[in-house]
């Protein structure tokens, strides 16, 4: 179910059968208040009413790299939101457009551990909801 969509940049959605939030992502071009909007009010809101347990980032064809104002918010903000509701996993699916995205997302997942997130890496959202049904 969509949640919340930024067109050409990222698509949020419900996945009921892994209990997780889904986010696809296009472009990482992104600006922190459409961020904050899309993960930490739309979804983050959704997530929480849903009794969710993990999130999903899908960046398998984003292009770009999040901007550094972005990803210092989600390492002081978002993962703290994310545990604080009940997250567990943190499950990224890597870009094949962008391994200069890949990077950013090592580094701003290294500060999963101290939330008490555990970081899972899935080939594709299919195999992260496999991985969710084994790991409730």
């Amino acid at each position: 179910m969509k949640v919340h969509e930024i067109p050409g940049t990222l698509l949020v959605e419900w996945n009921d059968e892994g209990k997780t939030m889904v986010d696809t992502w296009s472009n990482y071009t992104i600006k922190v208040p459409e961020f904050r909007e899309a993960i930490l009010n739309k979804g983050l809101a959704y997530a929480k009413a849903h009794n969710s347990h993990a999130w999903v980032m899908d960046g398998t064809t984003a292009k770009g790299a999040m901007p550094s104002d972005v990803q210092k918010l989600i390492e002081t903000e978002v993962f703290k939101a994310f545990a604080a509701i009940g997250i567990k996993y943190f499950i990224t699916i890597k870009s094949t457009a962008s391994a200069v995205a890949n990077m950013a997302i090592k580094s701003f997942t290294a500060h999963l551990g101290p939330c008490g997130i555990q970081m899972v890496e899935a080939p594709d959202v299919n195999k992260a909801i496999a991985w969710l049904k084994e790991h409730p």
